[in-house]
């Protein structure tokens, strides 16, 4: 499994929100088709975004920095541009940043 953390412009926000929370019901509910559909999606819908891949051991390197930075801190698909400076340094301040995992293979589909 990897990563993908994401720029997502203002203009797109509306739509990868609402998918966000189509993907969060469907992990939820245990709806494995809809987590597919929904992770599919925002995979295309992101494909021409910047975009860094991280391996999980990396991600996971990446959400204990965050916490040291922001103890509350929790992992959310979506979260501030701020805690991905290190990607992204030149990232507009307010801009989101999705963090979506994805298997190996779906990255060769897209």
């Amino acid at each position: 499994m990897k990563i993908r953390l994401s720029v997502i412009p203002s203009d797109d926000l509306t739509d990868i929100t609402r998918l966000v929370d189509d993907l969060r019901n469907a992990v939820n509910a245990g709806d494995m088709d809809g987590v597919d559909g929904a992770t599919e999606k925002l995979l295309v819908l992101t494909a021409n975004t910047r975009s860094v891949n991280l391996s999980e051991e990396e991600w996971r390197r990446f959400l204990a920095g965050a916490k040291v930075q922001n103890a509350a801190f929790q992992s959310n698909y979506l979260i501030s541009e701020e805690l991905c400076s290190q990607y992204f340094p030149d990232a507009p301040a307010e801009t989101m940043i999705l963090q979506l995992p994805f298997n190996e293979r779906e990255d060769d589909d897209v």
